[in-house]
């Protein structure tokens, strides 16, 4: 739920059209946690790597840039997204602590302004 909470309001969906705020609907709208289930076992399923990675290949998209090139876009399908949130905080709330004082801005409260005082004397 956390993960799905994270997405910022009007994220657009994959190919397949499903939003971030489908599936918060869906889930608000149950009337036992059957749903909320089955889709933790399905993340589960992603993060284990046993589908074929075609399943939720993105769409590749060709942005055209104001001084003439090309910036590539991969609109990812929402459920791989959801999936990849939750990989990262699980990997955060467990990992961050260990990094510092190397890695201050991933998980860490006030990990750049700790970064700048620590190199302010440079």
């Amino acid at each position: 739920m956390k993960a799905l909470q994270s997405f910022p309001l009007g994220s657009s969906g994959g190919p397949d059209g499903l939003t971030p705020q489908h599936i918060t609907d869906l889930l608000s709208g149950a009337t036992d946690d059957s749903f909320q289930q089955v889709l933790v076992d399905f993340v589960n399923v992603l993060l284990t790597g046993s589908l074929d990675k075609e399943v939720f290949d993105g769409t590749l998209l060709a942005l055209d840039q104001k001084d003439g090139g090309v910036r590539p876009i991969t609109v990812g399908y929402t459920l791989r997204r959801l999936a990849a949130k939750c990989a990262n905080n699980h990997v955060i709330a467990r990992r961050s602590k260990a990094l510092q004082p190397q890695q201050l801005g991933v998980g860490v409260a006030g990990g750049p302004k700790q970064l700048s005082m620590l190199y302010a004397g440079w």
